[in-house]
């Protein structure tokens, strides 16, 4: 016998009335692998029907079949099959409130200057639902100019940024910036955003800001584990 997915200790949550569907993106960073917890969150905690996204190189660190089997449906492939018609626009308007984490900074670069050259990036440049992305970059690049530009870039489109923040670093072990921001925290931001009575005070600034990389104590033992470059 398998244990299951991991459930918040409170029980299920409610979500905003009306809000049935979140689409879960993950990219190519370490933090993907953790899905199946995020994906056991959205749909046990909130009640949330839940369909998975995975980029190319985010299907390298977790199993598409796994998390089919969480989530009910096949994992949304990174390209767009063969004779397929509009499938970007379809999840785009399937989707009431995206999420993106782990975000690399080559998706989150590619999302910002409207590169629409796979699947998941089509899907978050189409849809009018929130998007919240949960940035996990080396640690020189958590700092660097690519990102700051990229998430500024982001949320003047209207964006969620949550993190990035502390964690440890996958090749050193060592704790530094770059760390995805816990599912609870990215929920957390999306929920405000979904709340028509919360979220003018969601847009204004995100729940951590990358222009203070040095989070509290509790921010640095939650975050996820990261690449470190």
């Amino acid at each position: 016998m398998t244990a299951g997915p991991a459930l918040p200790p409170s029980g299920r949550r409610s979500g905003p009335p009306g809000v049935e569907r979140i689409l879960l993106i993950g990219t190519g960073a370490i933090g993907v692998s953790q899905h199946p917890s995020f994906i056991g969150l959205l749909k046990f905690g909130y009640g949330f029907d839940v369909a998975v996204c995975l980029t190319a190189a985010g299907r390298d660190f977790v199993s598409p079949r796994a998390l089919a089997t969480l989530t009910g449906r096949p994992v949304v492939p990174p390209v767009w099959p063969t004779e397929s018609g509009p499938e970007h626009v379809e999840w785009a308007d399937w989707a009431q409130g995206v999420i993106v984490w782990p975000a690399t900074l080559d998706f989150l670069s590619r999302c910002a200057f409207g590169l629409a050259d796979s699947l998941p990036a089509a899907i978050v440049l189409s849809t009018t639902a929130p998007v919240v992305f949960a940035p996990s970059v080396a640690a020189g690049a958590a700092q660097g100019g690519p990102l700051r530009r990229a998430l500024r870039i982001l949320r003047q489109d209207g964006h969620g940024v949550v993190g990035p923040v502390i964690g440890h670093a996958v090749s050193t072990g060592k704790l530094s910036p770059g760390a995805c921001a816990p599912p609870e925290t990215v929920v957390a931001e999306l929920m405000a955003r979904l709340r028509p009575a919360t979220s003018a005070t969601a847009t204004e600034e995100s729940v951590i800001d990358v222009r203070h990389p040095v989070p509290s104590a509790a921010e640095r033992a939650e975050g996820t584990p990261h690449d470190a470059g």
